[in-house]
């Protein structure tokens, strides 16, 4: 059983904004996606039989996160194999219909129990916006702009479909008058204010276009996208909230299991670091400022009570043992990513489940009864190569 369809490919485009990850990586012969078909039917033939076929299906799905979904499954299953566990798909639980996605063992003997989720998943109404936009990135892309990348100034998102076709003509009748060299005078002296841009807006959502000279080599050249430059508005991100969402989601899903729970969670969204991870899982930060009788203030570090852990009653979710912050974007688009792994110290836990946690921290085992290879983060104990930084 394959992920991918067997024949010969002849694509070497890049991805469209329209196209699923799986359709594109299905069809492309870029070098960089045969590599990554190769590394994951690799990964997916090492997958246990039992469970493969609904792996299959979610991975081959043109919906976005019942790929990644079942992606982050494979990838799961790949790295704890490497470190010496040996996993099973789907284990049965009594009493109940539900299903976790793993049960972990060492040597034999279950350890706990895994489930893998995503947090920062776009919302239904912004994967129809997206869409929307998508379908007018992809028109822009056809036209034929041999001297000038856009830079695209982004305000607000489309509730309709945009009129692409009137568009695609008034951008390209716009370009045809612009004169490149000009334009990189003005560049070079320092007048940006003065390059003309071109003004689109379509029921709240508003595109500003601004031509960047090519280089002397690329100007004339076919096959050049015209897009070089997205510049969204800026706005407030929620990481934590998707994060503590998504663990809160899986704490009580199983009830009392009889051994540990581990949730990992892949943040798939536009940035995530640590003070998100610990706002998710303890609390938001914040800062306490009292006022004394003396008439002075003192301030001190605290946390509000609504973490994925510690709540306003104090600790809670303790079904979960542990939590395994992962960030993997989609498919495609490997690169710099990382992973944190975070014990529930109030939870029920196991030697395996501590031991995982541990190797995660630092990197690696320093006992060897799981014996896995030393690795620094998850990219390298999976497998991956530094220098795979994008693929399509």
């Amino acid at each position: 059983m394959q992920l991918f369809d067997a024949g010969v490919r002849t694509e070497l485009r890049f991805k469209k904004e329209t196209e699923s990850s799986f359709v594109y990586c299905n069809q492309s012969a870029r070098p960089s996606v045969v590599v990554f078909r190769e590394m994951i039917e690799a990964w997916f033939a090492r997958v246990n039989e039992q469970g493969k076929d609904d792996l299959r299906e979610r991975f081959r799905s043109s919906k976005e996160p019942n790929h990644m979904g079942s992606f982050f499954e494979i990838y799961l299953h790949e790295l704890l194999s490497r470190l010496g566990f040996e996993l099973q798909l789907h284990p049965a639980i009594q009493g109940r219909n539900t299903r976790p996605d793993f049960v972990v063992s060492n040597q034999g003997v279950n350890e706990f129990y895994l489930e893998a989720t995503l947090a920062g998943l776009p919302s239904q109404k912004e994967q129809g916006a997206n869409a929307r936009m998508g379908i007018v990135y992809d028109v822009i892309d056809t036209i034929e702009t041999p001297n000038f990348f856009l830079k695209l100034g982004i305000r607000g998102t489309p509730c309709t479909s945009p009129p692409t076709r009137t568009l695609r003509l008034d951008l390209t009748n716009w370009l045809a008058t612009m004169d490149p060299d000009y334009i990189q005078q003005l560049l070079r002296g320092g007048k940006n204010s003065e390059i003309p841009v071109f003004p689109w807006q379509h029921e709240g959502w508003n595109l500003l276009f601004t031509p960047i000279p090519k280089s002397s080599k690329l100007r004339g050249q076919p096959g050049v996208r015209p897009i070089g430059m997205k510049m969204p508005e800026g706005g407030w991100m929620n990481t934590h909230g998707e994060i503590r969402k998504a663990i809160e989601s899986k704490a009580k899903k199983y009830g009392d299991l009889q051994l540990p729970l581990i949730i990992a969670v892949n943040a798939v969204g536009d940035h995530c670091d640590n003070i998100d991870i610990m706002n998710a899982l303890y609390g938001d930060e914040s800062i306490l400022v009292t006022e004394h009788a003396n008439g002075k203030f003192t301030e001190r570090f605290d946390r509000k009570p609504n973490g994925a852990w510690l709540g306003p009653k104090g600790p809670r979710n303790l079904l979960v043992s542990g939590g395994l912050d992962v960030r993997l974007s989609q498919s495609l688009e490997y690169g710099g990513r990382h992973s944190r792994a975070f014990p529930q110290s109030l939870g029920p836990a196991s030697t395996s489940s501590i031991k995982l946690a541990s190797a995660l921290l630092r990197g690696g085992f320093s006992d060897n009864a799981c014996s896995p290879p030393t690795w620094k983060n998850l990219w390298t104990g999976a497998g991956l190569d530094q220098s795979m930084a994008s693929v399509g």
